[in-house]
């Protein structure tokens, strides 16, 4: 079994993921366009990890960053697996939901149960990391039809605000602000199909709304009473 401890050059990285030394080049050296540093880096700052050997003329990592880093993005599966790769066009994306390398507060591995006035949140029973939902599996969760639905309404607005932007710089929702935004969302479509409430109820409980003056059956009601109404 692997040590943990183990430092990983870039080459045994690139192996590790079954990709190029190119990207792992770029997991070590290239700054992130939304701004922070390159994503093996920024792993290992989420963990609290030192990595003194990462400046060195041969850069190497601890094997335990290069494991979490993997999980998050989407190359490995939570017992360091391969993740199978998801098909289709343009950026490809986590065929699964991945793992946060961030250590989640207040939890224990599954499904948590949360201190007083706390929310509980899905985290990996493995790590403790909690789960990160790409476009292609945050969709059905948010109670969207499609994945076009889901992207397309995220262009207009209409969808949950990503929790973050992973070290590859695509966004990611947590499986719980997908819940919320599905429940209220129910909530959203029943007020708009409500119609207009009531302005009181009578004693019997049926519902009456309060016309102005001017309407015509406020008029006709106010004549059949004898009342004169004011124009």
């Amino acid at each position: 079994m692997a040590r943990q401890d183990e430092l990983l050059t870039l080459n045994e990285i690139a192996q590790l993921a079954d990709v190029g030394r190119q990207a792992a080049q770029k997991w070590h050296a290239q700054p992130r366009k939304t701004g922070g540093e390159p994503p093996l880096r920024m792993v290992a700052k989420a963990m609290h990890v030192a990595i003194p050997e990462a400046n060195d003329r041969s850069p190497r990592y601890p094997r335990r960053v290069v494991v979490a880093f993997l999980k998050a993005v989407g190359y490995m599966n939570a017992d360091e697996s391969p993740m199978e790769r998801r098909g289709g066009r343009g950026k490809w994306a986590p065929a699964k939901p991945t793992i946060d390398p961030r250590p989640a507060e207040h939890t224990d591995p599954g499904w948590s149960v949360p201190e007083s006035g706390e929310a509980s949140l899905y985290v990996d029973r493995s790590t403790g990391g909690r789960l990160r939902y790409y476009n292609a599996h945050a969709w059905e969760v948010a109670g969207f039809g499609s994945e076009n639905s889901f992207t397309s309404s995220r262009t207009l607005g209409r969808a949950p605000e990503p929790d973050g932007i992973d070290e590859l710089e695509r966004p990611y929702w947590f499986r719980e602000t997908l819940e919320k935004w599905a429940v209220d969302n129910m909530d959203r479509k029943a007020a708009r199909f409500a119609g207009p409430r009531p302005d009181g109820f009578t004693p019997e409980g049926q519902p009456f709304r309060i016309l102005p003056g001017d309407n015509y059956y406020a008029k006709k009601a106010a004549e059949q009473a004898g009342q004169t109404v004011e124009k």
